[in-house]
């Protein structure tokens, strides 16, 4: 009786053991069902890799080379300029006018003559200031012989210094008299102040002037004046300048050479330009007042620049990129840009002189693709011939 405890020890250590063994079957389940679907999905992942490689192997191999134009990098002058509208003025616009009133008895020119200085426009009818002449002349000559007579006599001392001092008073009105009238008769013939072209004539034989009339207009063409507005940004730069160049359309597009002859110092209330004029040899006669004129300003030149047409640059990602060709194959470069020259731009940093930039093509292109080189240039102006 006293031996069935220890035979009963023995089978409840195995039933412990027992339900400690089902106890971690199921957590040894749950990992072996995990590693399992972790190799599962490694090798899935693996599979579709090699699949992605073999699909992009297949299509390079299926893909025709991109046909490109290449630009070989050469260094040269590029430049920052602004064209700006002006207008042609004659360097000089004068109207005469009458100095005195009279009839006209004979205008000497036409409009379109040209004329020097000096030479006569119109005669007015003098005889009435010839006749005021006369009359000062005598009296200036009387006045003279009193004071010849008065002069004696006080020397004599036989007439008072006053009576001579009277005479000397009226002998100098007279002459100013005479003079005045002497100027009046000059001022009937009416001569050109400047040399230039009558541009418009305001009188006609018969006609009646009054002081102060228009009798001609005369533009001084020999050289003639761009007027130009400036915007403020740009009068640092043209302060600086002294020789332009000026394009008039209606001349062909002629590019004449100009130097900076004024810029005012305050700016259109309007507009907001400041006032450029430019001088302008005219000694042909071609330019014509009121022709419009382009002036070109450079305002800043550098000599050796790496320049690729603005077509080239694709901007992606903020930021701007171009491609070049080595070995066959086409890369990405990411480049810095500076001056832009009509279709043309610098860059300043990211390419170097020698490589080949693809200038026709690039947007059909990918990094580290083979591409095939149709042509290859040395100056852009040869892509479009």
């Amino acid at each position: 009786m006293k031996e069935e405890p220890n035979l009963l020890k023995p089978q409840k250590k195995e039933r412990k053991w027992l339900k400690r063994i089902w106890g971690i079957l199921p957590t040894l389940f749950f990992i072996s069902i995990l590693i399992v679907i972790i190799m599962l999905f490694s090798r899935i992942s693996s599979e579709s890799k090699l699949l992605e490689e073999a699909k992009k192997s297949q299509l390079r191999q299926k893909q025709p080379d991109v046909n490109v134009v290449t630009l070989e990098l050469i260094p040269s002058v590029i430049r920052d300029r602004i064209s700006l509208p002006g207008t042609v003025a004659p360097w000089v616009k004068l109207d005469v006018l009458t100095e005195v009133g009279g009839k006209v008895l004979k205008k000497e020119v036409e409009e379109g003559n040209t004329v020097k200085k000096g030479d006569i426009l119109a005669v007015l009818d003098s005889r009435d200031y010839q006749n005021a002449f006369n009359s000062a002349k005598a009296s200036y000559e009387t006045a003279v012989s009193s004071l010849n007579r008065f002069q004696k006599l006080h020397s004599e001392q036989l007439a008072p210094r006053s009576q001579l001092d009277e005479a000397v008073a009226q002998s100098e009105n007279h002459k100013a008299a005479k003079d005045t009238a002497a100027l009046n008769l000059e001022r009937c013939t009416i001569r050109a102040p400047i040399s230039g072209v009558i541009n418009h004539l305001y009188i006609d034989n018969g006609q009646y002037l009054s002081a102060s009339d228009k009798v001609a207009e005369i533009l001084q063409m020999e050289q003639v004046k761009v007027k130009v507005g400036i915007p403020e940004s740009d009068v640092d730069a043209v302060r600086h300048i002294e020789d332009f160049n000026v394009t008039i359309d209606a001349l062909n597009g002629k590019v004449f050479p100009a130097k900076k002859h004024f810029i005012s110092r305050t700016a259109d209330a309007a507009a907001r330009l400041y006032g450029l004029d430019l001088a302008l040899d005219n000694s042909s006669g071609e330019i014509l007042p009121d022709m419009f004129a382009r002036i070109e300003i450079i305002k800043k030149e550098e000599p050796a620049s790496l320049c690729v047409p603005l077509y080239a640059v694709i901007s992606k990602d903020n930021e701007n990129i171009v491609y070049v060709v080595k070995e066959g194959k086409s890369y990405l470069k990411a480049v810095k840009l500076g001056l832009k020259e009509e279709w043309r731009v610098q860059v300043t940093e990211g390419l170097e002189a020698g490589e080949h930039v693809i200038v026709v093509g690039h947007r059909s292109v990918n990094n580290d693709q083979t591409v095939k080189v149709v042509r290859s240039v040395r100056d852009p102006k040869e892509i479009i011939r």
